[in-house]
């Protein structure tokens, strides 16, 4: 079975309609990456990101609900907000998964750089690719 737009969601139809959007979008940049050769293992790839994204949004959304950054425990001590942690972890993960596939600006900067036969070059060249 390969990994298709009616799969994803069918598969995330309980999730947030964000995380299924983006999948989406993520799925139009593999299969066009992978010349529509969309394995097996794709399926993991995309349960460890829908969840991260899941796990973000929801977050974010908490944030956004108690308009606060930071809590307050019962000796009056304050302590930044929980899922501002939660966030933050969910977040690195996410562009761990997308640096890994080559779906984020500079993984792709660097990928096409690398089928050129270019070595990894400066920091300068690749933010001047990156910006183009």
């Amino acid at each position: 079975m390969k990994l298709t737009k009616d799969i994803i969601s069918a598969r995330y139809k309980s999730y947030d309609e964000r995380v299924i959007d983006f999948l989406n979008n993520i799925y139009e940049d593999v299969k066009d990456q992978h010349k529509n050769n969309i394995n097996n293992y794709f399926f993991v790839t995309f349960d460890l990101l829908a969840n991260q994204l899941l796990l973000y949004f929801r977050a974010l959304d908490a944030i956004n609900k108690d308009a606060s950054l930071s809590t307050e425990d019962s000796y009056k001590r304050t302590a930044k907000s929980p899922h501002i942690t939660i966030l933050n972890h969910a977040h690195q993960e996410i562009m761990n998964i997308l640096d890994e596939y080559g779906l984020s600006p500079f993984a792709a900067a660097k990928i096409k750089r690398l089928n050129k036969g270019e070595d990894d070059g400066s920091a300068e060249e690749l933010l001047s690719e990156l910006i183009k």
